[in-house]
């Protein structure tokens, strides 16, 4: 005889009879065991017929019982379609749930996730065209291959991923799960930096890069948030050292994370590190997949100078603490000046080679007659914009100091230029 299993949590919890806390899309006991959570549709089982005959009821209370099943029947299905799932699919949103009549083996929440990170990383994608390679779609692309190996990362991923459905489809349930994940993945990082044999993994490091993402993406109204994130981002990527960086995914996080370490570097007055000769050559020895080799030099030697930015920052901060009629302050001016020229010669050589490989972006009047940004620039590869924009911001670091030590030139010109991301 047919029956339907009455326990509630998910099929491993039941298997031991333990009590499942039925989280959603898997529970916590499977983690703690390091094991993928099975899901909790179970299927059918088969019990044994009893020997004997049951008494027989009544006409109507079998009638009664009949109609008993039915309302029962019927409120199940309606408690069922109501329930909030992770992998749900709801208006188009790319996540898919398997139906009951699905075989019960291939229902797992791990594949839900896999399933939305897939999803994810087409919706990252979507920007670009095909034909055009895309460094985030490229990073995101390698978490299917991580998951499932570690939990401090498996709990990140959960959390990223959540927040990004969660706000796509306005469903404040996927948010909270998130926000739970998100507290669950620091938990574990906290316990994870402390164990010699894991705290410099690769899976550690793509948990901390995805983690600082997830700032981004969440606490935009603090400033503060992200900066606590890459500054203990900065500190892993410098404690592991420049010789873990070589395999595809340990280059491909670092450069897309190396940008937040210069910016913090600038932010708080610390030193940046990636300013050394030893990590400039490791960069550059170290080809992104997708780029062609010219393409990745120039841009590798673009980045060295950006690094040099904080330090021009810096000293320009230093120098408003200071009287500048002192001796002191008189070779923090000379040691800046000479700093800054010699970085804006290198720059404009870099910059004339450069525009022989990207074409400079189209200009086009706003459509929209926006106040703020009348003219709209146009690029023709993310990758070719990406580089442009950066060199833009390096140059106008440039000509403000160079107007703040009264160096001769248009440089507050110049910055207006660079600012609206002109020539």
């Amino acid at each position: 005889m047919v029956g339907v299993p009455r326990s509630s949590g998910c099929r491993r919890c039941v298997k031991r009879r333990v009590k499942c806390d039925e989280r959603i899309p898997g529970c916590a006991k499977c983690e703690t065991y390091g094991q993928p959570c099975p899901g909790y549709d179970k299927g059918f089982k088969f019990i044994a017929g009893k020997p004997y005959r049951s008494k027989r009821k009544q006409p109507a209370l079998r009638e009664e019982a009949t109609s008993g099943r039915q309302q029962s029947s019927s409120a199940s299905s309606n408690t069922s379609s109501s329930s909030p799932n992770l992998g749900s699919d709801s208006s188009g949103s790319g996540l898919i749930l398997f139906s009951n009549e699905e075989p019960s083996d291939l229902v797992s929440a791990d594949l839900n996730i896999l399933q939305s990170i897939n999803t994810l990383i087409d919706d990252f994608a979507l920007p670009a065209p095909a034909t055009q390679s895309n460094r985030v779609s490229h990073w995101f692309s390698l978490l299917p291959s991580v998951y499932g190996y570690n939990q401090t990362l498996d709990a990140t991923i959960k959390s990223f991923v959540a927040h990004h459905f969660g706000k796509s489809l306005q469903n404040k349930e996927m948010i909270v799960y998130a926000r739970y994940s998100y507290g669950e993945a620091l938990s574990r990082l906290r316990k994870a930096l402390t164990n010699p044999s894991e705290c410099l993994s690769t899976h550690i490091f793509c948990a901390v890069v995805l983690l600082c993402t997830y700032e981004l993406f969440t606490d935009t109204e603090n400033p503060k948030s992200w900066m606590q994130h890459a500054k203990g981002l900065g500190q892993l990527i410098k404690a592991r050292g420049p010789d873990r960086y070589r395999n595809d995914i340990d280059i491909t996080l670092l450069k897309n994370s190396r940008g937040l370490v210069v910016m913090h570097s600038m932010f708080s007055g610390e030193d940046c590190f990636l300013a050394s000769e030893e990590w400039h050559q490791m960069m550059r020895q170290q080809y992104t997949p997708g780029i062609p080799t010219h393409l990745h030099d120039i841009i590798e030697e673009f980045f060295a100078f950006f690094t040099y930015t904080p330090s021009i920052v810096h000293r320009l901060y230093h120098l408003k603490e200071m009287d500048v009629s002192t001796p002191q302050a008189l070779q923090v001016i000379s040691a800046a000046l000479e700093e800054t020229l010699t970085l804006q010669s290198r720059t404009d050589a870099w910059y004339e080679q450069y525009t022989k490989i990207a074409p400079p972006p189209t200009e086009a009047l706003s459509g929209r007659n926006d106040p703020l940004f009348p003219v709209i620039l146009t690029y023709s590869d993310m990758i070719y914009a990406t580089i442009y924009c950066g060199y833009y911001s390096c140059m106008v670091i440039v000509h403000e100091t160079l107007r703040t030590f009264s160096y001769p030139g248009p440089h507050e010109a110049m910055n207006g230029v660079f600012t609206t991301g002109g020539d």
